[in-house]
This record gives structure tokens, sequence and C-alpha cells, in this order.
């Protein structure tokens, strides 16, 4: 009979670990998505405007706002920090993010390509703590059926132009490596 309740106890133990390990892996899901759509919404915005009247401080705002969101961050523990980026490109806005909480930390990048006539939008990651160290160089899985690819080293070509057809993340001063 002991052994019977202790297997209970064990078996309900182990499977209120696994809620919360999916319950946290979800949580961290829907933070890294708000934040990539979020930092999107705001390049779409500012695209349409001349590169001298965007503002970069937007995007740091954005991070402080959904670090605070209590919809995003019910549990007070996730920080979001804006990294390295640039609007200041006729073409492009890119920003790098730091979303991170007790679950992961994941860097990523969020960028829109735009003219009157065509757009490019996209994000990438360029580190996580779900991948291991270093650059990310396969796609993060986020759980739910949502990934991230990661950001591809032609994405740093030593040319300084902006096309429509990839972004250019060494315009937007963005590093390659983590520092």
């Amino acid at each position: 009979m002991l052994a019977v309740c202790a297997a209970l106890v064990i078996g309900a133990s182990v499977q209120h670990a696994v809620d919360d390990r999916n319950a946290a892996s979800s949580l961290y899901r829907t933070q890294l998505l708000t934040t990539a759509s979020r930092f999107t919404d705001e390049e779409q915005s500012q695209i349409s405007l001349p590169a001298a009247q965007r503002s970069a401080a937007a995007f740091g705002d954005i991070a402080d706002a959904i670090s605070a969101d209590q919809g995003v961050n019910g549990l007070g523990t996730l920080h979001v920090s804006l990294g390295a980026g640039s609007s200041a490109s006729p073409a492009q806005i890119a920003f790098s993010a730091t979303v991170a909480s007790p679950r992961a930390s994941t860097t990523l990048v969020v960028w829109y390509l735009g003219t009157k006539s065509s757009s490019n939008e996209g994000a990438c990651v360029l580190w996580s703590t779900l991948l291991g160290p270093g650059r990310a160089t396969a796609t993060l899985n986020l759980g739910g059926g949502e990934t991230m690819r990661p950001c591809e080293p032609q994405w740093w070509p030593s040319s300084r132009s902006v096309t429509m057809a990839q972004p250019n993340l060494s315009v937007a001063g963005i590093p390659q490596s983590p520092s």
C-alpha cells in the first residue's frame, strides 16, 4: 500500500514538472513572437518616413514596454533589451533585441526592407542559450509548431548596399557574433 501511495505522489510530481516546463516553453514562445511582432510593426510604421525623421529610440521604448507588459511578462521575470541596429538606411530598418527570462536568453534580429512598391520583412535568431554557445546555426524550435530560423551569414555582406532581396545587417551595425 505504501508503495502504491509513493508511486502516485511521484507520478503526480513528475506530471506537475512536465506541466510547468510546457507552460514555461509556451510563455517564452509568446514572449519571443510578441517581441518580433511589435518590432516589425514599428519598423513598418517608420519605413515610410524619411530616414532623418525615424526614431531609433522608439525601439528601446518598445523593448521597455514589452518588459513591463503584464500580459506578456505576467511573472515579472522577462527582460527585453534593445541591441544594435539602425533606422538610418533609406530602405532598411533592422534591430536586434535580447529576450531574457529564467527559461532562456535569445537575441533575435528583426528587419523591414521597404520602398513604395515592395517590402521584405523578417526575423531570425542571432544566438540563444536554447541552441548552445555562439552564433545560431540551427533553427530555434519554439514549440507549438513555431520556429525561428538562424540569421544567415550572407546577411553581413562586405557591400554597404541594401537591396530588397535580403537584409544587410552590417549596414545596421548588428554584430555577427556574441560580444
